[in-house]
Order: C-alpha cells, then structure tokens, then sequence
C-alpha cells in the first residue's frame, strides 16, 4: 500500500511538470547593458551590442570637450554591468606639476632648490617609507625645510 501511494504521488507529481525542452537560444543574450558617467554628453545606461567596445559606449553617450579620453583605450571589449568613467581634462597648471610619489631624479631637479642629492634623497624615502602621503611629507626628507617646501609647494602634487 505504501509503495502504490509513493507511485502515484510521483505520476501525479510528474504530470504537473513542465516537461518543453529548454531552448539555449532563448537564454543567450546579444546585448550588454554598460552604465557612462562623467564628461559625455548625455551619461546614462546604454544597450549595446555583445562585443561592443569602450569607443562604441563614448559614441552613444557623445564625449564633451572638457573630456579627456587619453587614459582610456577605445578598444578594450565591453561587458555586461561595466562601468565608464570619463574624466575631467586637469588644467594646465596642474598637469605640469611634478609627482613627489612618480617622479624620476631629472624630474625632481625641475624643482626649485631641489638638486641631484636631494632628488636622490626624495627617492630614497620614498623606496624606504613608502609613497608620501600629505605634500608636507616631503618635510620628513633631509634638506628639505619649511621655506624650500614653501618655494616647491605650488610646483608638487601628489
């Protein structure tokens, strides 16, 4: 009695399946949903095609003139849920700021007061201690005082 009930618990349960084969075709999707922010004309979400690039996501959201796409390479093949950001073009005046954290010896001496030792010195901390963190860590460097950090502060940026 027991097994014919678990048998027509399993017939009454197999009935009420939906028993259509699955179709992959309906599951594979042919586009990708990307969101752009920042300097594009119109930011938002865009639907784009399945192998659509960076270049193809700029296109539909139309790339402002204050954009600076430089840092960005137009080729790289979009996903789903990716993210754009499209920076802002930095004034000139900051662009010719010298990176205490990146900067090479020669760059170092573009600096007002700052010669070959103590360009050796900065990069001597910063291999030793890290990458600075505030501009007024390059205090901590010998030979490097409050009036020549006064004199370089506005040529420096992190």
């Amino acid at each position: 009695m027991k097994r014919m009930s678990v048998f027509l618990f399993l017939i009454v349960l197999g009935l009420m399946c939906d028993l259509t084969p699955l179709s992959f075709s309906e599951l594979r999707r042919d586009t990708i949903r990307v969101h752009v922010q920042g300097e594009v004309e119109q930011e938002g979400e865009y639907e784009l095609g399945l192998y659509a690039t960076v270049q193809d996501a700029l296109d539909a959201a139309g790339v402002s003139e204050n954009a600076d796409v430089s840092g960005i390479n137009p080729n790289v093949l979009l996903k789903d849920a990716d993210l754009i950001t499209v920076p802002e073009k930095k004034e000139e005046e900051q662009a010719q700021r010298v990176s205490i954290n990146t900067a090479d010896i020669d760059a170092l001496c573009t600096l007002s007061g700052i010669g070959p030792s103590t360009a050796e010195r900065i990069i001597a901390y910063r291999e030793e201690n890290g990458l600075f963190q505030t501009l007024e860590d390059l205090m901590k460097v010998k030979g490097i005082g409050p009036n020549r950090f006064e004199k370089i502060r506005d040529d420096i940026c992190l």
